[in-house]
């Protein structure tokens, strides 16, 4: 029988692993269009400073997503099935649903570290006025689910899934890695990080040049940050041994953990609600900045769209700087061995303890640790950073209603940060644009410009979907990782106004 027990201490993955809801921060269709008000500033918040709409409403926006650079999910039938509900009958359970074999995965091995993302996002309400023709106001609501596990080395991602090879000891459990009964195993340093977090954010743009031929506009939106979660472990290294069942020697060892009251991230009740329930256990504040340019030559105006108005448009934003600092519920523990081996044995209470709850565990845990480690834990607060990036958008009007645009994103956190980050990509998105339809294809290199990804965004009228990894997925039968959006927006279109070139107008 496969005891994990040594995973459970090591990553705490009862604490966090627990029932999520995954869903996507990018919405990379959505943002870059003309015709999406609000969603604009969350891409470069200077964009709704000369809005195609007066106003603008976000009634609801939601998505899901997932990916990992080690495990590849390989169906024995196409994927399309799984999402049309088309599963073949012997590859389900006794309850209707997908029974997964452990066959199905396979293993990406190259000798990179490994990371992997689940994060959710959940926007309403949202709201954008054009004050005048060259300033905006906007203000979005959000609230945001994150689970990272980041720079994990490979022959540790494989003794997480696997265990210890026992063909040369006594451990119960047997996988295909190299790393066996007493040796001694090092490499393995990696952060994770969890954090469920809402944000008011109040844009501001403005059109400072807007001469007929070009118009520059700037923005901004500062934010106020509530914390309802976090937990984090930072892992500088760890020399252990296994010297037979149930027993770990630790070596030279560096390891930083932290968490809030765990519960609140199953408690969706609890994260949508805090802000009136004065429950939020951190505060913070963030900011977006960016500044757009619009080319617009009067000979090409005969090619181009009358409805958007410029040929070439480009744009710089610095997208969530700040942090959320916790000072309610906080505990942090750093954990220091310097002084020669020390033996750690999960007895029956220890499993006792993680099998009634991840709390009760990580009490026992914690009690354990303090009898074979140096324990420091005078910190009291926990400070979780925003995921920064650096963001450059780039569209031309090729003729008419179809653009190629271009996005590059370039993450600023690093994988060692306690707290978020958003892997850099670089994607091109070919699209066409109307009034009531929209359909774009992003495609290019994700996850720190590693992974190939195709998607696409389809708006019809007021009603839109989306994914940034999706098509690829479709068209074979192995996933690594999926993502998709949908949701509900409208808005009263700007007036024409035929004296004027500057703003977008509507025909």
């Amino acid at each position: 029988m496969k005891n994990n027990y040594t995973l459970h201490f090591l990553l705490l993955s009862a604490f966090l692993t627990c029932s999520l809801t995954p869903m996507s921060q990018t919405f990379l269709g959505l943002q870059h269009s003309n015709m999406s008000g609000i969603h604009q500033a969350g891409l470069n918040p200077a964009n709704i400073a000369n809005s195609r709409h007066k106003v603008y409403i976000n009634g609801l926006t939601m998505g899901v997503g997932f990916s990992n650079d080690y495990l590849n999910l390989s169906l024995p039938f196409p994927f399309h099935k799984l999402i049309t509900g088309n599963v073949p009958e012997q590859y389900k359970n006794s309850n209707g649903g997908l029974a997964i074999d452990n066959s199905w995965l396979s293993e990406n091995l190259n000798g990179r570290s490994k990371n992997l993302n689940v994060y959710t996002q959940f926007r309403t309400p949202g709201v954008m006025y054009k004050l005048s023709k060259t300033f905006a106001v906007g203000l979005q609501y959000k609230n945001t689910l994150s689970f990272q596990i980041n720079d994990v080395s490979e022959p540790l991602a494989r003794l997480g899934r696997y265990g210890i090879d026992s063909s040369k000891g006594s451990i119960a459990y047997s996988g295909p890695n190299n790393f066996h009964v007493g040796e001694t195993f090092g490499d393995n340093s990696f952060t994770v990080n969890m954090n469920a977090f809402g944000e008011i954010g109040l844009t501001l743009a403005k059109s400072l040049i807007d001469d007929g031929g070009m118009v520059l506009k700037v923005g901004a939106t500062p934010k106020l940050l509530l914390g309802y979660a976090t937990g984090y472990i930072k892992n500088r290294g760890i020399l252990i041994k296994a010297p037979g069942t149930d027993t770990i020697v630790f070596g030279h060892t560096d390891v930083e953990y932290g968490y809030t009251d765990p519960s609140y991230f199953t408690n969706m009740d609890a994260i949508n609600f805090d802000l009136i329930n004065k429950k939020v256990q951190g505060k913070g504040f963030g900011l977006d900045i960016g500044a757009a340019i619009e080319i617009k030559p009067g000979a090409t105006k005969i090619v181009t769209s009358k409805k958007n108005n410029y040929l070439f448009r480009a744009g710089i934003s610095l997208l969530d700087a700040g942090n959320i600092v916790y000072k309610q519920e906080v505990k942090n523990t750093h954990l220091v061995n310097n002084g020669g081996d020390k033996t750690f044995v999960m007895t029956p209470e220890f499993a006792k303890a993680w099998a009634t709850s991840e709390e009760e565990g990580l009490k026992y845990t914690d009690s354990v640790m303090r009898t074979i480690f140096e324990i420091d834990t005078s910190a009291k607060t926990i400070k979780s950073k925003m995921p920064t990036t650096v963001n450059l958008q780039f569209d031309y009007n090729v003729f008419k209603f179809f653009y190629v645009g271009a996005n590059i994103s370039q993450d600023f956190r690093g994988k060692k940060s306690v707290g978020m980050r958003k892997a850099s990509y670089v994607m091109l998105m070919p699209r066409i644009e109307t009034k009531l339809f929209e359909l774009c294809i992003p495609m290019g290199l994700m996850n720190d410009y590693r992974t190939g990804r195709i998607g696409f965004f389809l708006r019809v009228g007021p009603v839109f979907i989306g994914s940034d990894n999706i098509i690829g997925q479709i068209r074979s039968n192995k996933m690594n990782g999926i993502d998709f959006y949908f949701g509900i927006s409208t808005g009263i279109p700007s007036k024409k106004n035929k004296e004027s070139s500057g703003p977008p107008i509507d025909e």
